[in-house]
């Protein structure tokens, strides 16, 4: 993980941490307040001094805005551009919220909260949601691991071809209590223009 990427993980920290005492801030201002802690006038200061910069000032511009599930429990981030569709039970008996974008690509995001056997590890939880994803044609697994805030957690990346791009994912096991794991299921055909702003949802994500 580049520098870069460290501070934004610090800045999305800062938001849950406004976010749980009731005193929630923008993210742009999270981003300040980091810069500042690191000696730098400001945020735009701060990435200039990065290779990275150009991705990470258009990552700023993105609006979000906060969604909250009361039935299911859990809250998150998602750009403003944005919809919200009906879940796909024949997709998975898990879904519980779908969103997506054709903007620059197609892109999408799936919420699971499913049961969780508190006997296995989130990577072996993984390999068992690896072994469907498998017979449903996908390839190219890699198991990794991020930092959700305070938390490491376990990813999974793979694809799969389609005809005129591939279709690229990475899985987020959100594994907090015993028996039950929220996972997010992030896909686009324009993968490196759009990780950075997956992994920013993913540090949104809170289990109310």
């Amino acid at each position: 993980m580049s520098m870069l990427h460290r501070l934004r993980a610090e800045a999305a920290a800062l938001e849950a941490e406004a976010r749980a005492s009731g005193n929630s801030i923008k993210h742009s201002a999270a981003l300040e307040e980091v810069a500042r802690r690191h000696g730098y006038n400001g945020w735009r200061a701060c990435v200039a001094a990065f290779p990275d910069a150009s991705a990470d000032s258009a990552l700023i511009q993105v609006e979000m805005a906060r969604y909250k599930n009361g039935e299911w429990g859990f809250g998150l981030d998602i750009p403003v551009r944005w919809n919200n569709f009906p879940v796909v039970l024949t997709n998975s008996p898990w879904e519980v919220a779908r969103f997506a974008s054709h903007e620059e690509g197609f892109h999408n995001l799936i919420v699971f909260r499913e049961p969780y056997d508190p006997k296995q590890s989130p990577a072996e939880h993984s390999k068992v949601v690896q072994e469907v994803l498998e017979k449903d044609g996908y390839a190219n697994f890699a198991s990794g691991t991020a930092n959700i805030g305070s938390r490491t957690v376990v990813t999974l990346d793979f694809e799969k071809a389609l005809e005129a791009a591939t279709w690229r994912c990475r899985h987020y096991f959100m594994i907090d209590r015993s028996t039950l794991a929220y996972v997010l299921g992030f896909g686009s055909t324009n993968w490196s223009n759009m990780s950075d702003l997956f992994g920013r949802i993913a540090q949104s994500f809170a289990i109310k």
